[in-house]
C-alpha cells in the first residue's frame, strides 16, 4: 500500500512541476516549447499509453482541485454527458477544429495559447459533469492521444483470478477506462485507450489485482506480467 500511496505522491509532484514549467513558458512567451515537449510524448505514447494527460497535461492539473471542490460539495449533482456528447461524430468534429485552431495558433494567426483558451471550457465542464466528460470525450489533446494509447505497449490489466469484482476501481477511475467483461467468470478490464496512468485504481485494489502488462504485436497481452 505504501508503494501504491508513494505513486500517487510521485505523479502528484511530477504534475506540480510539469504545471510550473508550462506557466514559466508561458509568461516568457515560449509557447512552442510546451508544444514540442507534447510532440514528444505524442511520439511515446504507443509505447506508455497516456502518460502525458495523466501525468504532464496542465488542464489535468488545473482540474484536480476542481474536482476535489466538486466530491467535496456537489459530486452528487454532478451528470453523466448527454448521449450526444459521446458520439464519435463529434468528437471527430472537435478533433478537427482543434487541428485547425491549433496550426492557427503556430502561424500566429491566434495569439492565446490553445491549452489557456481551453481551460474555462474544461473548469465549466468539470463542474456540471462528471469528471470523465472532459477527459474522454470533450478534451480535444484526449481525442489526439487516445488514438495511438489504444495499442500501447504497456497497459494495465485486471487479474481476473485475484478480483473481487467489488468496483472500486470503476469507481474511482477519472475517465471510465474500466469496462465490464462480457466473457463469463471475469469481471472488469481496463481501456488502453483511455486510461491515464493515474494509478487510482491500484491504490484501491484490495487483493492488488491490477497489473502492468506488456502487449505482444497481434495480440492483447502478454502471458508474463509484472504486479506493482
Amino acid at each position: 500500500m505504501k508503494r501504491k500511496h508513494s505513486l500517487q505522491h510521485w505523479r502528484l509532484g511530477v504534475q506540480i512541476l510539469a504545471f510550473l514549467l508550462f506557466v514559466y513558458l508561458l509568461i516568457s512567451g515560449k509557447n512552442k516549447l510546451w508544444m514540442l515537449i507534447m510532440m514528444a510524448f505524442l511520439l511515446i505514447t504507443p509505447f506508455w499509453g497516456r502518460l502525458y494527460c495523466g501525468w504532464l497535461c496542465p488542464l489535468n492539473t488545473l482540474l484536480r482541485p476542481v474536482n476535489w471542490l466538486v466530491s467535496k460539495k456537489a459530486r452528487r449533482l454532478a451528470k453523466d454527458i448527454p448521449p450526444v456528447g459521446k458520439s464519435p461524430w463529434l468528437r471527430a468534429v472537435i478533433f478537427i477544429l482543434f487541428l485547425l485552431v491549433f496550426l492557427m495558433t503556430l502561424r500566429g494567426i491566434i495569439k492565446i495559447n490553445l491549452i489557456v483558451l481551453l481551460a474555462p471550457f474544461a473548469i465549466l465542464t468539470t463542474l456540471f459533469f462528471t469528471e470523465s466528460a472532459w477527459h474522454r470525450y470533450l478534451c480535444p489533446f484526449g481525442v489526439l492521444f487516445s488514438l495511438p494509447a489504444g495499442v500501447s505497449r504497456w497497459r494495465f490489466h485486471i487479474n481476473p483470478d485475484r478480483c473481487l469484482a467489488c468496483g472500486r476501481c470503476r469507481r474511482v477511475c477519472p475517465v471510465g477506462a474500466i469496462a465490464t467483461n462480457e466473457a463469463p467468470g471475469k469481471s472488469y478490464r481496463i481501456l488502453p485507450r483511455y486510461c491515464l496512468f493515474c494509478f487510482a485504481c491500484l491504490e484501491v485494489c484490495p487483493r492488488s489485482s491490477i497489473e502492468l502488462t506488456a502487449a505482444r504485436p497481434g495480440s492483447s497481452r502478454e502471458k508474463m506480467t509484472r504486479n506493482l
